[in-house]
């Protein structure tokens, strides 16, 4: 699968579901961060962005689940793939904002939603 078509996919199940899946999430954020493997990071502003992603699963998931993540390389200087990853993240930010007001949730784990998305929001803010 094309790698801006998977992360299109990937956006569409986060919207729907948001972050409560975390295993789904935990592979949407992967995929995410694949962008980032690529050769040639067009600016410090999206170098920022790999890296609050990069901390957020490190963050989050310190334990990785065994998850495959199979798709063409992405090229991060591609506008649409860009355009998909701002999307992506977005939505992404959205969901662990509406997580951590899950009382439910142990508090450490909602204050680790919060932060993680306003890193994101914060990142994304300076593409846009």
């Amino acid at each position: 699968m094309n790698y801006t078509t998977a992360l299109q996919k990937a956006t569409t199940r986060l919207k729907a579901r948001g972050v409560k899946d975390e295993t789904e999430a935990q592979a949407s954020l992967r995929l995410a961060c694949l962008a980032f493997d690529s050769p040639g990071v067009p600016a410090q502003e999206w170098a920022l962005l790999g890296f609050e992603l990069l901390a957020a699963l490190a963050e989050l998931y310190p334990d990785p689940a065994p998850i495959a993540v199979t798709t063409t390389r992405p090229s991060i200087t591609s506008t649409p793939t860009q355009q998909a990853l701002v999307r992506f993240v977005s939505v992404l930010a959205q969901g662990y904002d509406e997580a951590s007001a899950q009382p439910e949730l142990p508090t450490q784990r909602r204050f680790a939603y919060a932060a993680t998305a306003a890193r994101l929001n914060a990142a994304v803010r300076v593409l846009t």
